[in-house]
């Protein structure tokens, strides 16, 4: 899915076609009878020979003009540029059953700061290609780089909470395998520039060491570890009720590690920010990788794309009907 947000510019045709707005036996019957109908009626009615050959003229075109108008002609364009910023952005969302404690901004699931965070950036960033993985027990590559911001923004409001019945216990370890390939990704291609956005609590529920990400630095031109949660933590609501936890005998209660997450921060080589309570500290970072983006042509080719030319002939009919609208008050006067 692409969406080039930017200036596209078309260089060549591939040819033209119509599209009709409704079937072409419709729209000629419907131009043959307006034309018979007009010229019978101006016959029989009084005037010169010559008012009537002009009048008859004068609305078949604008019949004509709007036949052509209803077939829809447009041209078939294969080849052309667009610009775009020189940015991957790649996100990592934790969406592990913590992600859903419910201290962020004081009372509201932490997935909602996410939900919030990844939109700013998104259109803080329009242009640039974003990626999206997800994890909780597993990892899951929901985008490869796209252009198609609504796509990733529909992907991240669409994220449910894990049942808690099969979950296996978090892990930070989980996404590093589908990271380490985007980043490459995004390495082999020239003139580009890799930035990461690491979302997550840090909270680990099992007994796995979490990897160590810095041979992953190589890849990453810029980004932040993104962190969720409180010291004091939140309850974490499944349908009607709080998760229960066995160990206390009380509800469940989920605490930000800040220390796993500086780790990692540390590991990429980039910012740890706590936006627990907003993104605000958030802005000033994405106006330092967007000083340092440029703005690049690339080609496209191949894939056919249709642009109507029917609004020429709309621009005509309009002076038409204003010219006819002028011969009538002409008349009544």
């Amino acid at each position: 899915m692409i969406n080039h947000t930017l200036l596209t510019r078309y260089t060549s045709l591939g040819g033209s076609n119509i599209e009709p707005m409704l079937p072409i036996g419709v729209l000629v019957t419907a131009f043959v009878l307006a034309v018979t109908a007009t010229a019978f009626f101006t016959i029989k009615n009084k005037g010169t020979i010559l008012e009537k050959i002009f009048k008859i003229v004068r609305l078949s075109v604008i019949y004509g003009l709007v036949l052509i108008i209803g077939l829809r002609p447009v041209t078939i364009e294969t080849n052309y540029e667009f610009s775009a910023k020189n940015l991957d952005v790649l996100f990592v969302v934790d969406g592990t059953i913590s992600m859903w404690a419910q201290d962020y901004e004081g009372y509201k699931p932490r997935i909602e700061g996410v939900r919030a965070d990844v939109k700013y950036i998104i259109d803080e960033l329009a242009g640039s290609s974003f990626g999206l993985v997800t994890f909780d027990d597993t990892a899951h590559v929901l985008s490869p780089y796209t252009q198609d911001m609504k796509y990733i923004k529909d992907t991240i409001d669409v994220m449910m909470m894990p049942d808690s019945y099969y979950a296996l216990g978090s892990s930070l370890s989980v996404p590093y395998k589908d990271m380490e390939a985007l980043l490459q990704s995004s390495n082999r291609k020239d003139n580009r520039k890799t930035v990461v956005f690491f979302l997550s609590d840090g909270e680990v529920t099992n007994s796995i060491d979490t990897v160590s990400y810095e041979a992953l630095q190589q890849y990453v031109d810029s980004g932040a570890v993104l962190g969720y949660g409180s010291e004091n933590g939140g309850k974490m609501k499944e349908g009607y009720d709080y998760l229960y936890d066995p160990n206390t005998g009380t509800d469940a209660i989920s605490r930000i590690d800040e220390e796993n997450l500086k780790k990692i921060a540390k590991d990429l080589d980039v910012q740890y920010i706590n936006v627990n309570g907003g993104n605000t500290a958030l802005a000033g970072l994405i106006e330092v990788i967007k000083q340092q983006s440029t703005t690049i042509v690339e080609q496209g080719d191949g894939a056919e794309r249709y642009v109507d030319t029917y609004y020429y002939y709309a621009a005509v009919l309009a002076i038409m009907l204003l010219l006819e609208g002028i011969i009538f008050v002409r008349k009544t006067w």
